[in-house]
């Protein structure tokens, strides 16, 4: 029954289709990654755009290539293909595609060529490594999922990519989007928690029964399409009362084996096998992000409990139903993938028995991040300094609340922070 309602839900997808076309008519920029793809520009590596589907990958390759010819690129020098177009539909076949790439490439100059969509053609792997020997040819692919870096395309093309990873619309991209509401950061970013980044979402704000359906369409999509098809899962509630309990659990940690118990105790059976294999399919899917520990006085990385972040916090209303609006999970999330956005690690420490909400690594060396809703409470101030004041290097440690009264005080060495201010100072919001 389960699963029938949610074969049956894809309505919504169709329902939702019009307000992705709405969404586009207006191209929001995306700074961030187009400077990403100019740092990647003419490297002689395919540059492989990922993320969750919806995020906004096939717009950003329209945009960038609208930015080449706007720098002085040839209109013939830039070669478009969206494999989901059904007017193209005779180029998901590999030799179709490719003679048609290489046929538009014959003259001198680089050629960039855009592949929208790559994994609707079989063996599309084998067409990217052959491409990729043209010196002429600077390739630009998407695809909705990691499976793309799986198997057979990381073997062919070790060391021959550059991975961009999207994600949807960070706090102030989102801020940019809405500008004209004139709503005031503070305000904006409790909107932003209940209705989450993706584009389209940006275009039907005001429509909160919109905004669910089309959530409740990329659950099915990701959750039916997918994950239940590529592993031929038969039982599709089993997989969604997982992510249900995921989506419930973020910011704790959590175990296959504690997963299995609580599922156990709704009456849904599942071994840690299985869990496993699904856990990993709600990774590779980009539905949710796999967080280990790290021991901040050992420096190293804890093989247990994990935690789990979605990859928009839009999910989490849609998928637990859930009449309480839990924000200082949703906060947390929200740090955790602007987090990613400026570090290249993030892992979960652990000092003695206390626990950092976020260790994060770079070239420079770390940072660490505690999240809270509020401390204007003495005790809970306390109780959130405390991980953090036990760390005794001298990386930057910060304290991020949705408070205004208090912020940029410093205690112990700790900074607190305005979380609105903080993300409006996102690398997605100028581009660097």
């Amino acid at each position: 029954e389960m699963q029938r309602s949610l074969v049956g839900s894809e309505m919504c997808i169709r329902d939702s289709i019009l307000f992705v076309v709405m969404a586009q008519t207006a191209l929001i920029p995306r700074p961030y990654y187009e400077a990403l793809l100019d740092r990647y520009r003419e490297n002689g590596l395919i540059k492989v755009v990922l993320g969750p589907r919806r995020c906004g990958k096939s717009v950003l390759l329209q945009m960038y290539e609208a930015k080449l010819k706007a720098e002085g690129v040839a209109e013939d020098h830039c070669i478009s293909v969206s494999l989901d177009d059904l007017t193209l539909k005779k180029l998901r076949d590999p030799d179709a595609l490719h003679a048609c790439v290489i046929e538009k490439t014959r003259g001198p100059g680089t050629y960039y060529v855009f592949i929208d969509e790559v994994q609707m053609c079989p063996d599309f792997h084998e067409v990217l490594a052959s491409l990729a020997r043209h010196p002429e040819i600077d390739l630009y692919v998407t695809g909705s999922n990691a499976f793309l870096l799986s198997g057979e395309l990381a073997t062919l093309l070790t060391g021959r990519f550059s991975e961009i990873r999207m994600s949807t619309f960070s706090f102030a991209e989102f801020h940019r989007a809405c500008a004209e509401d004139g709503i005031a950061p503070q305000d904006d970013l409790l909107r932003y928690m209940q209705l989450g980044g993706f584009p389209a979402v940006t275009a039907f704000r005001h429509n909160a029964k919109a905004v669910q359906d089309y959530y409740d369409g990329l659950v099915t999509s990701v959750i039916v399409k997918d994950i239940c098809t590529r592993l031929n899962v038969r039982d599709a509630a089993v997989l969604y009362e997982l992510t249900v309990c995921l989506a419930t659990s973020i910011g704790s940690l959590v175990s296959p084996k504690n997963i299995a118990n609580t599922l156990k105790s709704a009456g849904c059976s599942i071994s840690i096998p299985t869990i496993y294999t699904y856990l990993q399919a709600l990774e590779d899917s980009f539905f949710f992000h796999r967080v280990p520990r790290f021991d901040v006085r050992g420096r190293e990385v804890l093989r247990r409990e994990e935690k789990f972040y979605l990859c928009d916090v839009g999910f989490r209303y849609s998928v637990t139903s859930s009449p309480v609006k839990d924000y200082g999970r949703i906060l947390e999330n929200i740090v955790y993938l602007e987090v990613t956005r400026r570090y290249k690690k993030v892992t979960v420490g652990r000092i003695g028995e206390a626990e950092v909400d976020f260790v994060a690594e770079s070239e420079k060396g770390f940072a660490y991040y505690q999240v809270a809703l509020s401390v204007l409470d003495p005790q809970t101030l306390q109780r959130e300094l405390a991980p953090l004041t036990k760390i005794r290097d001298s990386w930057p440690k910060y304290l991020i609340t949705r408070d205004t009264l208090g912020s940029d005080r410093v205690f112990d060495g700790v900074q607190l922070i305005n979380a609105a201010q903080w993300l409006l100072d996102s690398p997605t919001a100028a581009g660097n």
